[in-house]
C-alpha cells in the first residue's frame, strides 16, 4: 500500500502536468494566478492592531503611515505567522508587550495569513487547503495570554477559516520570510568574521549545477594553497624551532617528530579567509565600510535577494525591507526599489512542479515619498491610525480596493511626483489647482496667525500644526480622482480634505455640489470641506483694496514699464470686493480670438484689449502677471511685511480655518 508521501509525489506530478497545459493553452500570463503569494493578513488583538486586515499585492506592497501608525506591528505580525528563512526565529512574542492596550488579558491574540493564487501542484502539496469551500490557504497562529498557560502551550496553529488543527505541520516550512530591519549595520553583517552571509551565497552557486563550478575543486584548490603555505620557509623554520624546544622536554628513547601542516579546509573555513572589499571603479580598494554605509546595505540587499532567488528552498519568500531608504540618497532609493520589483517578478517562473516554486513577494515599509511614488498606487497600503474610544487602533487600507477607475489610476500614477506623495502619509490636506495656490496658501496661512495674537503657548501649538498641513496642487480642477483615494474605503485615513478652487464662472460652484453629492458622508461628518472662491486667486486678491499696492509692486518687477496699464485697471475697479476682484479677472484673462497686429509693451507684453462687462463696459489691457513668479514676489512681501496688513480673502480665511482652526488645537491636529 503506497504512504502518504508517495500519493502526494504522484499528485504533484499529474498536477505539473495539468499546470503546463493550462499555461501554454494562454488563458493567462499572470503570475498571481499560478503561483502561491500573501494575499490577506488579519490581526486580532496584536498591539495597536485590535481588528486590522491588511490585503498586499502579489510582487510588491509598500506600506506608507507616519510615525506610530503601526507599520511595524504589522511586519512582526508576518514574521511571527511565517518561519524564517533558515528556520533562525526573527520575532518572540511577549503578552505584556503585544496584547492590544485595554483588552482584558486571557484573551487571545490572532494573526491569520490567507494565501492566494495556488497552482495545482501546490494544492497538492498543501492537502491543509482543502478545508475551506474557497481555493485560498489559511494558516493562523494563536497565542495565549493568560499566564497560568505553560510557555510551550503559548503558540498554537490551525488553519482554514473555522480554525481546525493543522494535519500538515511540515507543509508550513515551505512558506517562510527574511526580515530586513531598519537602520540594519550592514557592514557588520557582511565583514563579520564567521562570513555566514558569503557561505550562504557560495553554498547556493555550488548547488546549482547550471553554475558549471564543483566543490570538491574549489576544495581541493584550496588546500593545495594552504600546503603550499606549509612548505614556505617561515613555516618550516617554526617547525624546526619548535622541534627544537621539544626534543629537550622528552627522553631520547621516546622522541617524537613535529610536522606543520595544511588543515583539512571545509567550505565554510574557506570562505572565512576570503573577505569581500567595496570600492568605487577606478578607485584604490578598501574595506566595506570605506564606501559608506548606503552602498553596503545595497551589497547587503542584494546579496540577500540572490540568496532568495538562487536557492528556491521554498515555495514562497517573503522579503520584509523596513525603510529600505535608510542611509540611501533618493536617486539609490528608486534603484533599489526597482531592484526589489523586478527581482520579485522573475522570481519562480520556470518552476517544473515537482520541487519548491521559489516566488518572492517584497513588504516595504517607508517614510520616503519618494518611494512611494515611484511605485503605482494599486501597490500603495496606507497604514493609519483610527480612533477608538479612548486609544486608537491600526488600520491599514489597500489604495487597489478604493474603487478608482483605470484612467483614474493612471492619472494620479503620472502626478503621484515626490511633493504630491506626501498626502499618503497625511491626515490635513489642502488640494489646490496650481502652483501660485501652493506659493501662497501656506504664507497666507502664516500671516493668519499672526494677525490673530494668540497667546504664546496657542501661538506655539497652532505652527505645529501649520507645518503638519500637506498642501497639493493638482495641475488643473480635476479634483476627483484625489478624493477618492484621500476619503473612498471603509476605513479613516485622514482627518480633514479641504479643497480650494476658482469660481470660473460657476464651474466652481458645479464643481463643489459634484464633490459634495459624491462624498455626503464625508461632508457631513466634516472631513470633506470645498472652498470656491468668486473669480480666481490673484482677482480676489485684488478685490481687497489694501492688498493693491503689494501686487502692483509684484506685477512692477516683472513689467517695469507697465505701470500705466496696472493703472488703467486700476481706476476701472470698482470699490467693492466683487466688483474689483470682477474686473482684475477680465484684466489678467487673455482674448480668446487672436487680435490685430498691435504693438507689443516691454517684455513682450500685449497691449491688446479686453473688454469689463461686468460693469460699465470699458476697455482695459491684459495684464500678463505670470502666476507662479507673481506669487512668488506677492509672499515675499507678506513675509517681508512686520505690520502684517495684507488682508486675506474671505473664502480663503474659510478654507484657513477648516484645515487649521486658531479656536483650539489639540495633539491629534499635530
Amino acid at each position: 500500500m503506497p504512504n502518504i508521501g508517495e500519493i502526494q509525489r504522484q499528485a504533484i506530478e499529474a498536477a505539473s502536468r495539468t499546470n503546463e497545459r493550462r499555461y501554454v493553452s494562454g488563458k493567462s500570463t499572470t503570475w498571481g494566478e499560478f503561483s502561491v503569494h500573501l494575499n490577506r493578513l488579519k490581526l486580532r488583538n496584536f498591539r495597536s492592531c485590535g481588528d486590522t486586515t491588511l490585503d498586499l499585492d502579489p510582487l510588491l506592497s509598500v506600506l506608507v503611515g507616519e510615525n506610530a501608525s503601526g507599520k511595524s506591528a504589522i511586519i512582526d505580525a508576518m514574521r511571527l505567522v511565517a518561519p524564517a528563512t533558515g528556520r533562525q526565529q526573527t520575532a518572540w512574542f511577549r503578552a505584556d508587550r503585544d496584547l492590544t492596550r485595554g483588552v482584558d488579558i486571557g484573551e487571545p491574540v490572532e494573526i491569520a495569513a490567507r494565501y492566494s493564487g495556488l497552482t495545482v501542484s501546490e494544492e497538492a502539496v498543501y492537502m491543509a487547503q482543502l478545508v475551506d469551500t474557497h481555493d485560498d490557504l489559511v494558516y493562523r497562529t494563536t497565542f495565549a495570554t493568560d499566564p497560568a498557560v505553560p510557555r510551550r502551550q503559548v503558540q498554537t496553529w490551525s488553519i482554514g477559516d473555522a480554525g481546525a488543527d493543522d494535519p500538515e505541520p511540515v507543509a508550513r516550512s515551505r512558506i517562510s520570510h527574511v526580515y530586513l530591519p531598519p537602520l540594519r549595520d550592514a557592514v557588520r553583517d557582511i565583514d563579520s568574521g564567521t562570513s555566514d552571509l558569503l557561505h550562504d551565497v557560495v553554498r547556493i552557486l555550488l548547488s546549482d549545477p547550471d553554475n558549471g563550478i564543483d566543490e570538491d575543486g574549489f576544495v581541493a584548490t584550496a588546500q593545495e594553497a594552504v600546503g603550499t603555505i606549509a612548505k614556505h620557509e617561515v613555516a618550516t623554520t617554526t617547525r624546526d624551532v619548535i622541534q627544537d624546544y621539544f626534543g629537550q622536554t622528552t627522553p631520547p628513547d621516546r622522541e617524537h617528530d613535529l610536522s606543520l601542516s595544511g588543515r583539512d579546509l571545509r567550505l565554510r573555513q574557506i570562505v572565512r579567509m576570503l573577505r569581500i572589499q567595496l570600492f568605487e571603479s577606478g578607485t584604490s580598494i578598501g574595506d566595506i565600510a570605506s564606501a559608506g554605509l548606503g552602498y553596503a546595505n545595497l551589497l547587503y540587499v542584494a546579496m540577500i535577494v540572490l540568496e532568495l532567488v538562487r536557492a528556491r528552498e521554498n515555495d514562497l519568500t517573503i522579503l520584509l525591507v523596513e525603510e529600505p531608504e535608510a542611509h540611501l540618497h533618493p536617486q539609490l532609493q528608486v534603484v533599489l526599489l526597482g531592484f526589489l520589483r523586478d527581482q520579485a517578478e522573475k522570481s519562480g517562473v520556470d518552476s517544473d512542479g515537482l520541487h519548491p516554486t521559489g516566488r518572492v513577494q517584497v513588504v516595504v515599509t517607508t517614510h520616503s515619498p519618494n518611494l512611494a511614488s515611484e511605485v503605482s498606487i494599486k501597490n500603495v497600503v496606507v497604514v493609519a491610525r483610527e480612533k477608538c474610544e479612548s486609544t486608537w487602533q491600526t488600520q491599514a487600507i489597500s489604495l487597489a480596493g478604493l474603487g478608482l477607475t483605470a484612467p483614474e489610476v493612471r492619472k494620479i500614477d503620472r502626478y503621484l511626483s515626490v511633493t504630491r506623495a506626501s498626502l499618503l502619509f497625511a491626515r490635513h490636506v489642502v488640494l489646490v489647482e496650481g502652483t501660485a495656490e501652493m506659493l501662497l496658501l501656506p504664507v497666507l496661512a502664516a500671516l493668519r496667525l499672526k494677525q490673530a495674537a494668540l497667546p504664546s503657548s496657542d501661538e506655539a501649538a497652532a505652527r505645529r500644526h501649520l507645518r503638519g498641513l500637506t498642501f497639493v496642487s493638482v495641475e488643473g480642477v480635476d479634483f476627483g480622482p484625489y478624493l477618492k483615494l484621500l476619503l473612498n474605503g471603509s476605513r479613516q485615513r485622514v482627518d480633514r480634505v479641504v479643497v480650494i478652487t476658482d469660481g470660473d464662472n460657476g464651474q466652481g460652484d458645479r464643481r463643489r455640489s459634484a464633490y459634495e453629492d459624491a462624498f455626503k458622508t464625508q461632508v457631513t461628518d466634516g472631513r470633506l470641506i470645498v472652498c470656491v472662491g468668486g473669480t480666481t486667486l490673484e482677482a480676489e486678491l485684488f478685490g481687497e483694496q489694501a492688498n493693491e499696492s503689494v501686487l502692483r509692486n509684484a506685477f512692477l518687477k516683472l513689467h517695469s514699464k507697465s505701470a500705466a496699464k496696472w493703472d488703467q485697471v486700476s481706476a476701472a475697479a470698482g470699490s467693492t470686493p466683487d466688483e474689483r476682484a470682477a474686473i482684475f479677472a477680465c484684466a489678467i484673462t487673455k482674448p480668446k480670438k487672436p487680435a490685430p497686429q498691435v504693438a507689443t509693451g516691454d517684455e513682450g507684453e500685449s497691449t491688446d484689449t479686453v473688454v469689463n462687462t461686468v460693469a460699465t463696459p470699458v476697455e482695459m489691457p491684459t495684464l500678463d502677471i505670470s502666476k507662479g513668479d507673481f506669487a512668488h514676489l506677492v509672499a515675499e512681501a507678506i513675509e517681508a511685511d512686520d505690520n502684517g496688513s495684507f488682508v486675506v480673502p474671505t473664502y480663503l480665511q474659510a478654507a484657513l480655518e477648516a484645515i487649521a482652526p486658531l479656536a483650539e488645537q489639540t495633539s491629534e491636529d499635530e
